[in-house]
C-alpha cells in the first residue's frame, strides 16, 4: 500500500522548510549583524510603510477601475481594505499565493454576486500578470544594458521570464476560450470532480461568459489598470532603493529595478512555498553578492521588507474582523 501525503500537508511541510531555511540564513550571517543593520532604519520604517501603502493603493485603484467599469460598482475604500486583507492572506496561507485572491471575490459578495466578483478578480489578476511580465522584462533589459551582469544569473532569469510570459499567454487564451469545457474534459479523469463540475455548469458557464465579455470590451480603462499595476511594481523598486540607501549601498534606480526583478522571478519559480520564506532571502543575498555587495545586505533587504509585510498583516487582521461582521 503506497503512502500518499495529503496536498495540504505537503504545502505545510514546504512552508516549514522555507522557515527553516530562513532561520538558517539568519544564523549563518549572524543574528547580531542583521539586528545591527535593522536598527539603522529608525524613522525610515515610516517611509517604508508609506511606500508599501502606496503599492497597495495602486493595486486597489486598478481593481476598482476593472470592477466599476464592467460590473456593479463597489466603493473604492472597500476594495482597498479587501486588497490589504487578500495580500495578508497570501502571506499567511499555504496556498501558493492564491488564497488571498480567492478571498477577494468572497469578501465583496455583499456588494456583487460571485458570478461577477470572480471574473473581476480573475481579469484584474490577468492584467496584473501582464504588468508583472512587462516590469520583469524592463528590469532584465536594463540590467543587461547598464549593469555588469553576474555570469551565472543571465540564463536562469531569461528562462524564468520566458516561462512567465508563456503562462500569461495561456491564461488569456483559456479565459477567452472558456474554462468550463476545458475543466470538464480534465475532470473526466476523476469521476467525483466531474460530478462537481456538472452540478455547477450554470455558474461556470456564467463565469466564462463574463470573462469573454471583459476581454471583448477591453478599452482604455483596461490600459489604465495595466498602468497602475506597473506603477505598483515600480513603487516596490522605490522601496528597495530606500532600503539600500539606508544600508549605505550606493544603488541607483536601475540597479534597484534589476534586484526587484530577480527576486520576483525567484519567488515565481518557487510560488508553491507559502510566502516564499527562505527563497526571497536567498535570491536577495545572491543578487546583491553578484553585484559586489555583502550577503548581509541582501538578507537585511529581505528582512526589512518582511517586517513591512507583517505590519500590514496586523492591519489586515483588524480589517478582516470588521469584514466578517458585514459578510452575508
Amino acid at each position: 500500500m503506497k503512502f500518499k501525503l495529503p496536498w495540504t500537508w505537503t504545502k505545510t511541510l514546504l512552508g516549514g522548510a522555507g522557515l527553516i531555511l530562513f532561520a538558517y540564513l539568519i544564523l549563518r550571517i549572524g543574528v547580531g549583524v542583521v539586528l545591527e543593520n535593522v536598527s539603522r532604519f529608525g524613522a525610515w520604517f515610516a517611509a517604508i510603510l508609506f511606500v508599501g501603502a502606496v503599492w497597495l493603493f495602486f493595486q486597489a485603484c486598478a481593481w476598482t477601475i476593472i470592477q466599476n467599469a464592467y460590473f456593479r460598482k463597489v466603493p473604492f475604500f472597500r476594495l482597498f481594505r479587501v486588497r490589504i486583507i487578500s495580500d495578508a492572506l497570501n502571506i499567511l496561507l499555504p496556498s501558493a499565493s492564491l488564497g488571498g485572491e480567492a478571498a477577494r471575490a468572497y469578501l465583496i459578495k455583499g456588494n456583487v454576486p460571485l458570478k461577477e466578483g470572480i471574473p473581476s478578480v480573475l481579469f484584474d489578476k490577468t492584467v496584473e500578470f501582464v504588468a508583472s511580465t512587462i516590469f520583469l522584462a524592463g528590469g532584465l533589459l536594463l540590467g543587461i544594458l547598464f549593469i555588469r551582469m553576474p555570469k551565472g544569473l543571465l540564463a536562469p532569469t531569461l528562462i524564468c521570464q520566458a516561462v512567465t510570459t508563456v503562462g500569461v499567454v495561456f491564461l488569456i487564451f483559456f479565459s477567452v476560450r472558456g474554462f468550463y469545457d476545458i475543466v470538464l474534459k480534465i475532470s473526466g479523469l476523476f469521476p467525483k470532480a466531474q460530478r462537481w463540475v456538472l452540478n455547477r455548469e450554470e455558474q461556470l458557464r456564467a463565469l466564462d461568459g463574463n470573462l469573454r465579455l471583459l476581454y471583448a470590451r477591453a478599452n482604455l480603462k483596461t490600459a489604465a489598470a495595466l498602468g497602475l499595476h506597473i506603477l505598483a511594481r515600480l513603487t516596490g523598486v522605490v522601496e528597495v532603493l530606500i532600503i539600500l540607501r539606508v544600508l549605505g549601498v550606493p544603488a541607483d534606480f536601475v540597479q534597484a529595478w534589476f534586484i526587484s526583478a530577480v527576486v520576483i522571478i525567484s519567488n515565481t519559480v518557487f510560488f508553491i512555498l507559502p510566502g516564499q520564506w527562505g527563497i526571497t532571502e536567498s535570491a536577495s543575498m545572491l543578487v546583491l553578492k553578484g553585484l559586489g555587495h555583502p550577503a548581509a545586505i541582501g538578507l537585511t533587504l529581505s528582512v526589512i521588507r518582511r517586517i513591512r509585510k507583517l505590519a500590514f498583516v496586523c492591519l489586515a487582521l483588524v480589517f478582516f474582523m470588521t469584514e466578517k461582521k458585514d459578510l452575508p
